[in-house]
């Protein structure tokens, strides 16, 4: 086994919405892990109504209502149309297996215990500032007693957040000003300005063959910080914000004002960082955003109806190299708001849910991590090639199963395309090939077995302009 590399300073890694097992009376509210959710949840009614939010108050470190978040879910997850994430094993093992670190439990380790490599599971129904707050607490705690025991006086946090994580983190560093203790924020598909599948969720309800999440999603403070916070609601040819318009279908305008209040919390908290020579020298955040998958971009709002689409909103309108995202957060809301102009992220061809897990990052970001420095020069990227991945969520078992990829930046002949699909809870591998219509690769299946399934699209044969396999989730339920 080779040598483990020293790691003098402290790792916490956060998830995204949904990625924290949530208990109350010491029983699973949410513990949705490498399993189908259907056969979880629909088991389970009265626990998914106990995870409702009757109230917040983003400066309480508990609610009271029993509900207590204890570790990170580690594997496969699926909520069919709004979160799938493909676990944080992976991105945990990149630290653990590479660097000599001391791993402990943000929690409940007794206070005089030293640690240096954490998971932050968090409520993830509440404020997002709420749980910055209760984070910037355990950091404070946890860092002080690092320092002193190691010797490593000038030892600093490094943040690894996934999704709406990498919001929880911002408002730590930002508003906080936790950035002072921090070298580094990594955010793997950070929601900056919104996503567009919270709006869906709010205005049109949740509710797919017999599970119906509508309540509990509505209550949640965390939905509405993940709306957009730019112009993105057509009303008669005119774009707005969400915050600025009377009469959206189930949305709380003071909800959806607050929300826009907490982004520009941050904004206006790293405009005055900026001024700062040691906050520009010494931290560093970086940004590594999924491209070239269908996603989200606008809604419109009609006869009282809102619904999203694919089209771009006016802002984007002459930027259609900023028209995609990674299945779930555009592109344009991928990227800082401090890096509107010089657009330097890390952007890779895939799916949201597998951004943590990307063989490519985890290797660059393993090779910066290795080097002692962090440099967003020396982990930036763009795409030159790439798959696009098109499939639904959820199949009945009685249904064919249909794919559809796109290449981007190869001709269609450069390449063909094959899939690898394999149930999350093992077995056997199944490949099949794409056939190339009319400018689309399809890939059409009869039935599987019900289940979880991980999907793995990539071209046939390896060349220089072969582009990174794409990776995504899919379920099947017994109709």
């Amino acid at each position: 086994m080779a040598t483990k590399a020293p790691m003098k300073d402290m790792v916490v890694i956060l998830p995204g919405i949904l990625g924290s097992v949530l208990q109350k009376d010491g029983k699973d509210l949410w513990a949705v892990s490498g399993q189908a959710v259907w056969q979880i949840l629909t088991k389970s009614g009265e626990a998914i109504h106990n995870l409702k939010l009757a109230q917040d108050d983003p400066e309480a470190e508990s609610l009271g209502d029993g509900v207590r978040a204890t570790v990170l879910i580690q594997d496969t997850h699926l909520i069919p149309g709004f979160w799938k994430i493909d676990g944080y094993t992976k991105t945990a093992r990149l630290i653990t297996d590479n660097f000599d670190v001391t791993p402990g439990d943000i929690y409940n380790d007794p206070d005089d215990r030293a640690a240096n490599c954490y998971q932050f599971p968090y409520d993830w129904r509440r404020d997002n500032r709420a749980n910055a707050r209760i984070l910037k607490k355990l950091i404070d705690k946890r860092l002080k007693c690092w320092r002193e025991t190691s010797g490593a006086a000038d030892a600093k946090v490094i943040l690894m957040a996934h999704s709406m994580g990498g919001l929880v983190s911002r408002y730590y560093l930002e508003v906080l000003e936790g950035w002072q203790d921090s070298r580094a924020l990594f955010t793997f598909g950070t929601p900056y300005r919104g996503s567009l599948k919270p709006v869906n969720f709010l205005a049109n309800g949740y509710k797919q063959l017999f599970l119906d999440l509508t309540e509990v999603m509505r209550s949640l403070t965390s939905i509405y910080q993940l709306l957009p916070i730019y112009k993105a609601i057509n009303v008669n040819g005119d774009y707005h914000r969400i915050a600025e318009l009377d009469n959206l279908p189930n949305i709380d305008k003071l909800k959806a004002q607050d929300a826009l209040a907490f982004h520009r919390e941050i904004e206006a908290a790293v405009e005055r960082h900026l001024q700062d020579e040691q906050y520009r020298t010494s931290f560093t955040v970086v940004p590594i955003s999924g491209v070239h998958q269908p996603t989200l971009q606008s809604a419109t709002l009609i006869d009282g109806k809102l619904t999203a689409s694919e089209d771009l909103p006016a802002v984007l309108k002459n930027r259609p190299d900023l028209g995609d995202g990674d299945g779930t957060v555009p592109k344009i809301s991928s990227i800082p708001l401090e890096r509107s102009r010089n657009l330097d992220n890390f952007f890779i061809a895939e799916q949201h849910g597998a951004l943590q897990n990307q063989p490519q990052v985890l290797d660059n970001l393993l090779n910066v991590l290795r080097i002692g420095t962090i440099d967003l020069e020396s982990i930036k990227g763009e795409v030159q090639s790439a798959i696009s991945l098109s499939l639904d969520d959820l199949y009945l078992d009685s249904e064919p199963i249909a794919m559809r990829a796109r290449l981007v930046g190869l001709p269609n002949a450069a390449a063909k395309l094959k899939a690898d699909i394999q149930a999350v809870s093992g077995g056997s591998l199944l490949s099949l090939d794409f056939v190339e219509q009319e400018n689309e690769w399809i890939l059409a299946m009869d039935t599987l077995p019900s289940g979880l399934y991980r999907v793995t699209v990539k071209t046939e044969t390896d060349g220089e302009q072969t582009p990174s396999p794409v990776h995504d989730l899919f379920e099947v339920v017994r109709q």
